[in-house]
């Protein structure tokens, strides 16, 4: 049996006590107690932002819990909320519980209903989008910065820019005037509850979740420590070893080639999930669950090892199995 479904991988245990070793030093640390600058810890700010590429005396990044707990101050702006398909619905679901009214819609849909765009909020995910591994080109981001200049508010979720295989260029664009938002989640593990926010201004219902709702103190100076110590380092490189996985088993499955770490495909059969669980012990995510087309479905490599061999997973039975049928067609659904 292969888990596909994007289970965690166990940290090794050399990397678990260089954690909880940071994490003690920062409970003993003075001021662990206090209320954190709702900016976030100055030294987790700067580490974040050395690996993203942002400037601090720029205004970012900002520190949250994650993603999710972004959605309700932005959901206060009282827009229209459009997110991109395919996407985690986990998002468009957090919206909606917020009173939000929510559209789905591929990228060229999308910027089409999203009029007059200084009432819409625009969510999409680049680099390497979940499922798909979809990322922003020039073209989509010119348009999607249109629609900001016009008044529009654009969050881009680049929780997957950790995720760049060695030797595939990292399509790491990003709209002027969006918001980049992102998470530890996939790198670290669902439990991380770490997070960023940039943006040049932020509007006040956001500042007040940050205010109010950013990590305790203490949970970033560990996160600082950590970064410190080398331990973020380690799970960048976690982070690229799932994204060679990915690159190869998109490239082998007929899709485009691309790093994140999810591969979206399309079997000529039908029942695709329960096929590959029952002839080739393989569990894997229904496309349909990210708001992909029927037949489709999501092989995700978060918890495969790092030397994982998907030929020897049944996935790529013989050379000429797109003749008969039985591999992956090329599924693009990107702009």
């Amino acid at each position: 049996m292969h888990d596909l479904t994007g289970a965690p991988y166990r940290w090794p245990d050399d990397l678990v006590e260089l954690w909880r070793r940071c994490l003690r030093r920062a409970a003993c640390d003075p001021g662990w107690d206090a209320r954190p600058p709702w900016q976030g810890d100055p030294e987790l700010r700067a580490a974040l932002g050395a690996v993203l590429g942002l400037s601090v005396a720029a205004g970012g990044p900002l520190v949250s819990s994650g993603i999710r707990p972004l959605v309700a101050p932005f959901a206060l702006l009282g827009r229209r909320v459009v997110v991109e398909r395919p996407s985690f619905l986990g998002v468009v679901t957090a919206f909606e519980r917020c009173g939000a009214r929510v559209l789905q819609a591929d990228l060229r849909e999308a910027l089409r209903i999203a009029r007059p765009a200084r009432e819409h909020l625009l969510w999409i995910t680049s680099p390497w989008r979940n499922p798909d591994g979809w990322s922003l080109d020039r073209a989509a981001a010119d348009r999607l910065a249109g629609f900001v200049a016009d008044g529009g508010v654009l969050v881009q979720n680049e929780t997957y820019r950790f995720f760049t295989p060695p030797g595939l260029r990292a399509e790491g664009l990003r709209v002027p005037g969006a918001f980049v938002a992102g998470s530890m989640t996939k790198a670290a593990g669902p439990w991380a509850r770490l997070g960023w926010l940039h943006g040049h201004t932020v509007p006040p219902q956001v500042e007040a979740h940050l205010r109010a709702a950013a990590p305790p103190a203490v949970w970033q100076r560990a996160w600082a420590r950590f970064a410190a110590d080398g331990g973020v380092e380690r799970l960048l490189e976690r982070c690229r070893a799932v994204a060679a996985l990915t690159a190869h088993a998109s490239a082998v499955s007929g899709a485009r080639q691309h790093g994140g770490a999810s591969v979206l495909v399309r079997l000529g059969i039908e029942e695709p999930v329960d096929h590959l669980l029952r002839e080739h012990g393989l569990r894997v995510g229904d496309g349909q669950d990210f708001g992909a087309p029927a037949g489709t479905v999501r092989l995700c490599f978060l918890g495969c090892p790092a030397d994982c061999d998907h030929r020897a997973l049944g996935l790529l039975p013989y050379p000429d199995a797109h003749r008969a049928g039985a591999l992956p067609q090329r599924q693009d659904t990107g702009p």
